[in-house]
């Protein structure tokens, strides 16, 4: 059966393709009420490339970011460490200072550096998103060995063992060790006891860190190194300071002796704070170069986004009074169609 341009269906399916027509208008205005065109291709054209390349941008500049938010967290947290190995450092210099100390300071001292020396490991093996922090590019590898440790670690039997060969008993022994002059304490400390924290005992003994830093991307043709490896000076000389006022047997040893050794201590003591003082400085000038490529990055992210923002953003007003036009519309044809659903021919037909 066929009908006409006059025939009930005819009267019905008018309204009906109208509200379908009005309820694809109303979801476009819906979606550009939130200020972007609902078909960004379909209203911009040839100029949609455009778009695309400064959102593109935008997102490459924000990945950027977040590489270098993880750098300044990772920066953040080396900071923290380098400043509590420092500030020991520092009281442990205070400890040590002439006026201080007395012929019972001995035991106080030996304990302190002991102390300090487990705190020094600790920092130095720090972690941030599981990485260590100062192992240099070996981020997997623990950059310092728990000298500590039981069985003892390898470098606590080296450092017997060097005392052993010079002196011919191990350190601490009473009462040889009083015997020690205080020539032969310093010819000990200049030779062999210098050795152990000196390439290659250090990195057998003591350390697993690579000499060669992190070094990070922060902007598309700007590198920084941003971070600091275990074995540098500074690090070793801590370590050397906190071994050698635990291990070395102060009690045991002559007045003269034990000046020797407290001399060397403090010389360890005030070359190792200077040294991660000048470790921090260098990483803090990293830390406010990257604040500088951040707020670079924003005035970049919002100039692209103005951008592309004038090619794809709507106005949000019009868009909305649209909506409430062709909802008016569309509840119009809604009553048309219940009408005329009422209606029929036959009821007119004689």
């Amino acid at each position: 059966m066929k009908t006409s341009f006059i025939s009930t269906a005819t009267l019905l399916n008018g309204p009906r393709a109208t509200i379908g027509r009005l309820q694809a208008q109303i979801d476009k205005a819906a979606i550009e009420t939130e200020g972007r065109y609902a078909d960004v291709g379909l209203e911009l054209g040839y100029k949609t490339g455009i778009s695309l390349d400064l959102r593109q941008h935008v997102a490459a500049i924000d990945a950027q970011q977040q590489r270098n938010g993880l750098t300044t967290v990772r920066l953040a947290t080396a900071q923290g460490a380098l400043s509590r190995i420092r500030s020991d450092g520092e009281a442990f210099l205070a400890l040590l200072a002439p006026g201080k100390l007395s012929d019972n300071s001995s035991t106080a001292v030996a304990q302190t550096a002991a102390s300090n020396l487990s705190t020094f490991i600790g920092q130095m093996n720090a972690t941030s998103g599981g990485q260590y922090l100062f192992a240099g590019i070996n981020t997997a590898q623990t950059p310092l060995t728990d000298y500590q440790a039981s069985p003892p670690s390898a470098a606590k039997q080296a450092f017997t063992q060097a005392f052993r060969t010079a002196f011919g008993f191990d350190p601490g022994t009473q009462p040889d060790s009083g015997n020690i002059t205080a020539t032969q304490m310093q010819a000990f400390l200049d030779g062999p006891f210098a050795a152990l924290f000196a390439d290659p005992q250090w990195g057998a003994n003591w350390s697993s860190a690579s000499n060669v830093n992190v070094r990070s991307e922060i902007t598309d043709n700007e590198t920084a190194e941003t971070s600091v490896n275990a074995n540098v000076q500074a690090a070793r000389d801590m370590a050397m300071l906190y071994t050698l006022a635990t291990d070395i047997g102060l009690s045991s040893l002559t007045g003269t002796t034990q000046t020797a050794v407290y001399d060397r201590l403090r010389s360890l003591a005030s070359s190792a704070t200077l040294g991660f003082t000048a470790i921090q400085a260098d990483l803090g000038v990293v830390q406010a170069r990257l604040g500088i490529v951040d707020r670079q990055h924003d005035a970049q992210k919002n100039i692209l986004k103005t951008g592309f923002g004038s090619l794809e953003n709507t106005d949000e007003a019009e868009a909305a009074a649209r909506v409430t036009k062709l909802s008016k519309q569309l509840d119009i044809a809604y009553a048309l169609t219940n009408q005329v659903s009422k209606l029929s021919l036959i009821d007119y037909v004689r």
